[in-house]
């Protein structure tokens, strides 16, 4: 679980910068409501990342930790997750 954790925590730091980027490049949208597309598009980019991650030449080329697929599939659901309570939280 530290390691989804962890994962999820990597990829709310770029949803949150990339959110709050996207709300001052486009002005109409809600702040909680680009946050939130931040968080589901790092969802979208951790499943994303399962096919690469599946590849056997990835791992025979680099030495990190295998990841295996629930922790992605876990780290997006809950990216997911905070996306719709910050989604909600905003009104």
């Amino acid at each position: 679980m530290r390691r989804v954790a962890a994962l999820t925590l990597v990829g709310a730091v770029p949803a949150t910068v990339g959110g709050l980027v996207f709300w001052a490049l486009h002005g109409g949208t809600n702040l909680t409501r680009a946050i939130a597309y931040g968080f589901w598009f790092a969802a979208a980019a951790v499943l994303t990342l399962m096919v690469l991650v599946g590849r056997k030449w990835f791992w025979r080329r680099t030495n990190l930790p295998v990841l295996e697929s629930w922790e992605l599939v876990a780290s997006a659901v809950a990216l997911t997750v905070i996306g719709a309570v910050i989604d909600v939280a905003g009104g």
